[in-house]
């Protein structure tokens, strides 16, 4: 039940987080194409405007999500396994600490 609950919630949060990413950057590459001076049309052809525009929010809408949640399933995966051997082997963590200090700096 409580498993349940945590997938749910980093669900929500996760969607609701993607959902305000990728309009951001809808509203700020709008911003910045209707500031883009004529010259900038003239130049530049339409599909390749809209070919980067459809990237960046497919890259938003589809890649970010699925990299974002696999990142923290290991994160969670890496301290749960922690956590099972501190708690069967209490003189891991004496070993544990001065090596994770030594691996951060």
């Amino acid at each position: 039940f409580g498993q349940g609950l945590c997938n749910y919630g980093a669900a929500i949060s996760l969607f609701t987080a993607t959902l305000h990413a990728s309009s951001r950057v809808f509203h700020r590459l709008f911003n910045n194409i209707m500031h883009c001076p004529s010259e900038f049309f003239d130049t530049t052809p339409k599909g390749r405007i809209l070919d980067r525009c459809s990237s960046d929010v497919n890259c938003l809408d589809l890649v970010m999500p699925l990299n974002i949640r696999m990142v923290m399933s290991t994160a969670f995966q890496v301290l749960a396994t922690i956590v099972v051997i501190s708690l069967s082997t209490p003189i891991f963590l004496a070993v544990i600490v001065p090596i994770a200090f030594l691996y951060y700096f």
